[in-house]
C-alpha cells in the first residue's frame, strides 16, 4: 500500500536543560534527540566536545525538521552556510529551554515548519511565532493548499510569490475546485470559491486544483494538480518503450488526465524486470512497487478475472490489483487496454485539513 514516508525529525540541544526539554520533546514528536556525550543517557545518541556544528548541519542535510533548543543566534549562525532553496531546506524550529516560546525559523510553509511549530506549541503549552504573512493575517497560503494534495503548479517561486503577497494584502484571489478533491480541503481562508470554472473572470487572479486537463486553459491562472494518482501495470513480456509511452499517453487522453498527477506504478513482481515499466516510471519520475501473486490477489477479487492472466502470473488481474494495493482504495477507472498493456487508477484518499 502506498503510504506517506514518517516525516524525520532531529531535536538537538546543548545544555542539560535543553536536554530534558528535548527528551520531552522528542517522546511528544517521536522525534530523534542528540546531546553533547556530558548530558546523554547511556544509549542516547550523543556528539563529543566541538561537534555541535557537524552534529547540527548533518541533521539539517538528513532530517526533514530540525528543532533546536538553544538561542536563535546559534541556530542561524550554525545553518546560515547550509540554506539554499524553501523548495529543499528542511524545517528548522528553535525552543528555548523553559518552553515559553516556539520559532518557526525555517521552511515555514513548504518544509511544514509553521504545521510543526503549531503542534508542538500546544503540547508544549507555549507561544507560537510564526511570521509568515499569509498566517499572520489568518488566511491560506498558495504553497499550503497545494501541500494538502501534494500538488505541483509551474513558476513555483513567482507564483507563490504573486499569490501569497494577494493573500496576505486582502486582494480577491479565485478558486475553483475539482469536484474530486473538494473533501480534501476545510479552510480556504482568502480564497473566493466559484461554483463553476464559467464564474472565473480574467480581472481576478485564479488557482485551479484539478488532474484533469479537461477546462480551457485560463488567463491570469494556475493550476495546481494533485500527485495522487496511483497507476496499475499489467503488460505481455518485452513490451517495448514506444508501446508503454503510446498506452500511458491514450489512457491519459481518454480520463483527460494531466499527466503530473502520477504519484506511484505498481505490478507484480513476474514483470519486475520488464524495462517499459521502469522506463515509465523513469520518465514520469515515480517509483514502482512490484507485488506478489498473494499479495494482489485480495484485490484482485474486487475485478472481472482472466483466466489465462491467472495461469500465466498467478492472479486474475493485475492492473487493477495492483492500483488498488498502492494506495488501499478501489479504481477510479476501468481497466485500460492498449497494445497489449493494460493500466487501471487508483487515487490516494484525504482528510480534510484542520
Amino acid at each position: 500500500m502506498l503510504k506517506s514516508n514518517q516525516p524525520q525529525l532531529g531535536i538537538i540541544a546543548l545544555t542539560s536543560q535543553g536536554a530534558l526539554l528535548a527528551r520531552r520533546i522528542g517522546e511528544l514528536m517521536h522525534g530523534n534527540v542528540f546531546l553533547p556525550e556530558r548530558f546523554a543517557a547511556p544509549g542516547e545518541q550523543s556528539f563529543g566536545k566541538s561537534q555541535f556544528t557537524t552534529t547540527c548541519q548533518r541533521l539539517f542535510h538528513e532530517m526533514d525538521g530540525v528543532i533546536c533548543i538553544m538561542a536563535t543566534g546559534i541556530v542561524v549562525r550554525t545553518i546560515a552556510p547550509l540554506i539554499q532553496d524553501k523548495t529543499v531546506d528542511p524545517a528548522v524550529l528553535v525552543v528555548d529551554e523553559r518552553a515559553n516560546h516556539v520559532i518557526s525559523l525555517l521552511s515555514g510553509h513548504v518544509g511544514g515548519a509553521n504545521a510543526w511549530t503549531t503542534q508542538l506549541a500546544k503540547l508544549l503549552k507555549s507561544d507560537p511565532v510564526i511570521t509568515t504573512a499569509t498566517d499572520t493575517e489568518h488566511v491560506q497560503a498558495l504553497d499550503t493548499l497545494a501541500q494538502r494534495v501534494d500538488g505541483w503548479y509551474p513558476d513555483f517561486k513567482a507564483n507563490t510569490k504573486f499569490y501569497n503577497s494577494r493573500l496576505a494584502a486582502g486582494d480577491p484571489v479565485d478558486l475553483w475546485l475539482d469536484p474530486d478533491f473538494e473533501t480534501a480541503f476545510s479552510d480556504l481562508s482568502g480564497f473566493r470559491q466559484l461554483s463553476t470554472l464559467a464564474d472565473a473572470t480574467t480581472e481576478v487572479p485564479l488557482v485551479i486544483v484539478s488532474d484533469k486537463v479537461n477546462f480551457d486553459k485560463q488567463p491570469n491562472s494556475v493550476q495546481v494538480i494533485p500527485r495522487v494518482n496511483a497507476l496499475g501495470i499489467g503488460c505481455r513480456k518485452d513490451v517495448t518503450f514506444a508501446m508503454m509511452q503510446t498506452a500511458f499517453t491514450q489512457f491519459c487522453i481518454e480520463h483527460q488526465l494531466a499527466w503530473r498527477s502520477v504519484c506511484a506504478l505498481g505490478s507484480i513482481t513476474k514483470k519486475q524486470h520488464e524495462g517499459a515499466i521502469h522506463y515509465l516510471a523513469d520518465t514520469l519520475n515515480v517509483p514502482v512497487t512490484f507485488y506478489s501473486a498473494e499479495a494482489l490477489q485480495p484485490a484482485s477479487a474486487h475485478y472481472p478475472q482472466s483466466a489465462f492472466v491467472a495461469k500465466t502470473v498467478g492472479v486474475g488481474n493485475v492492473a487493477s490489483a495492483a492500483a488498488e494495493t498502492l494506495t488501499g482504495q478501489p479504481t477510479v477507472t476501468d481497466r485500460f487496454a492498449c497494445d497489449e498493456i493494460t493500466i487501471a487508477m487508483s487515487r490516494k484518499s484525504f482528510h480534510p485539513s484542520r
